[in-house]
């Protein structure tokens, strides 16, 4: 099982590295299209089977965060476009979100031990090197246990 999510977590890594991302236009995804082809608001609604308003309302909120994806995805239809939807790692990989979470945790675990070794007189030593080796044990594990407080 192991394997498996690490076969996945490379897949999807290697997938993801392949995608091409663009800054939504300030305008809009939706506005900014249907200027480029030339089509007119009036034009949009009819093509999806809307009132003129609710098609400016679809432009709006798409700006405001407000828009689902069936509506986003039924005017990129209208305009003979299609909807493309990706969640992107804010830095690097999934894999490195992975360490980063793993070391995270590695170091509140090694630093509890070590504190209640501290207590008995028998500290871990070396902490930098006990971190770095629970994090990659966690990482491995790829579970969700990872990501508990």
């Amino acid at each position: 099982m192991k394997k498996f999510k690490q076969l996945q977590l490379k897949t999807l890594d290697n997938y993801l590295s392949n995608v091409r991302i663009c800054e939504q236009p300030s305008d809009g995804w939706i506005r900014s299209v249907r200027k480029a082809i030339g089509m007119s608001v009036a034009q949009l609604a009819e093509r999806i089977g809307i009132t003129h308003q609710t098609a400016s309302q679809l432009e709006a909120n798409e700006l405001d965060n407000s828009i689902t994806l069936r509506t986003l995805r039924r005017a990129a239809e209208a305009m003979d476009c299609k909807l493309v939807y990706a969640i992107i790692p804010n830095y690097g990989s999934l894999q490195d979100i992975v360490k980063k979470q793993a070391y995270r945790k590695a170091k509140t675990i090694v630093k509890s031990v070590d504190h209640t070794m501290l207590l008995e007189a028998q500290q871990v030593g070396n902490l930098e090197e006990k971190i770095t080796e629970t994090a990659d044990e966690l990482a491995k594990e790829l579970n969700s246990k990872l990501w508990n407080k």
